[in-house]
């Protein structure tokens, strides 16, 4: 039974780890995902959404991308220099 119960909260925690990085609601999903195994593989497969400070969308093909990008991954275009996000130096 404890292990059971271990392996539901690992299944929790790895779906909301999915969810986090795919911009949705994390505890929502740890609970469905420790409820039902499962999820994880749909999670998985969801697209991502735009999330604040992690993505957002090319404006040329409108795929979602990381913040920090400089060239879109999908189709392959520079981002305008208002888009990119500057890193200064400390």
């Amino acid at each position: 039974m404890l292990r059971y119960v271990i392996l539901l909260a690992i299944a929790g925690i790895v779906g909301s780890i999915i969810a986090r990085r795919k911009g949705r609601h994390p505890i929502g999903w740890f609970i469905l995902c420790a409820i039902v195994p499962l999820l994880i593989v749909v999670i998985a497969v969801l697209p991502p959404l735009v999330s604040k400070g992690y993505t957002k969308k090319c404006p040329y093909c409108a795929e979602i991308i990381k913040k920090d990008a400089m060239v879109c991954k999908h189709c392959g275009r520079e981002l305008p220099i208002e888009m990119i996000k500057v890193k200064s130096k400390m």
